[in-house]
């Protein structure tokens, strides 16, 4: 198997289907692959799609019993996995025609790269909006960056939301860290596994469309709005990143100047939307990064009400 393509979901029923139809479109004549959906106990509908109804071979379709959040679900993916290589597609995305033949190419001529991507681009304007990211140690800041026309690839820190790994690279490394939950998983593995001799790119000719908006940005619903669990996750797992990967001098810096910043920053755009619940989750994810970064110890299972 050359290929397995892992979507996780929850309560997103069109969205999926709306992905499923672009990977069918891609016409993938030259590489075998498996289709792999993780759903997230949802209640929607999405819990009542059959492998039959996609209309496409070799698809598992895994319902977790409970809710087990985007990381774990995604280990369920990969483990349950046959292919060479993983892609993981959030299930918010249409894919570009060419991006899994792409990926597939970069991949397979260059061995060292462990942790591959696409160029991802707003859905509705087609708007690029990142080429590479990159996280500062200090300030914990994750910035987005366009490439210089011509490039075949751009090393990057990690690769959110589309991206593709080596089998080889989770048999090296492990699978993704489940105590972070979600967001900053993609940066931590990336992080892990060049510390086993793999790197981490994006691909400029493969291409994903992903259904945000650049006006969202600094409101609510990029902020952890919509789930408790990122609200959470947004600040502690920038302190844990931090922690993990920063020098001395990194973790100084960051836990006298910037540990407070950020907490500070999200609880002022919540409080403009009248968003109470959520400053209560950032300073929360303060409290438990600052734990983390003095002890070396994090929850496995946190109880956000």
């Amino acid at each position: 198997m050359d290929l397995s393509i892992v979507i996780t979901t929850r309560n997103r029923k069109k969205d999926l289907l709306e992905c499923i139809n672009s990977i069918k479109e891609s016409g993938l004549k030259n590489i075998e692959y498996e289709l792999i959906i993780v759903d997230d106990a949802s209640d929607d509908g999405t819990e009542k799609i059959s492998d039959k109804g996609i209309g496409l071979n070799n698809v598992k379709i895994i319902h977790n019993d409970t809710q087990q959040m985007m990381v774990r679900s995604r280990n369920i993916g990969a483990k349950n996995s046959s292919g060479k290589y993983v892609l993981f597609i959030d299930d918010d995305n249409i894919i570009d025609k060419g991006m899994i033949s792409n990926l597939v190419l970069f991949a397979d001529g260059n061995k060292e790269y462990g942790m591959i991507g696409p160029s991802m681009y707003y859905f509705e304007s087609k708007e690029k909006y990142m080429d590479y990211q990159k996280i500062s140690l200090i300030t914990g800041k994750t910035s987005y960056f366009i490439g210089n026309e011509g490039s075949n690839h751009f090393d990057s820190d990690g690769i959110p939301n589309v991206f593709m790994i080596k089998k080889e690279a989770f048999e090296v490394c492990g699978y993704f860290d489940e105590k972070l939950i979600q967001t900053y998983t993609e940066p931590d593995f990336a992080k892990m596994i060049q510390k086993k001799g793999f790197k981490c790119c994006i691909v400029p000719k493969a291409k994903t469309y992903h259904k945000i908006k650049k006006e969202d940005d600094l409101k609510p619903i990029s902020m952890g709005g919509k789930f408790k669990q990122k609200a959470y996750c947004l600040i502690r797992n920038r302190v844990v990143y931090i922690a993990r990967y920063g020098n001395f001098f990194n973790k100084f810096l960051y836990a006298i100047f910037f540990s407070w910043f950020w907490p500070c920053v999200y609880s002022f755009f919540a409080l403009k939307n009248r968003r109470l619940d959520l400053v209560k989750l950032y300073w929360r994810g303060f409290y438990d990064g600052m734990v983390y970064l003095i002890t070396g110890k994090l929850e496995s299972t946190v109880n956000i009400n």
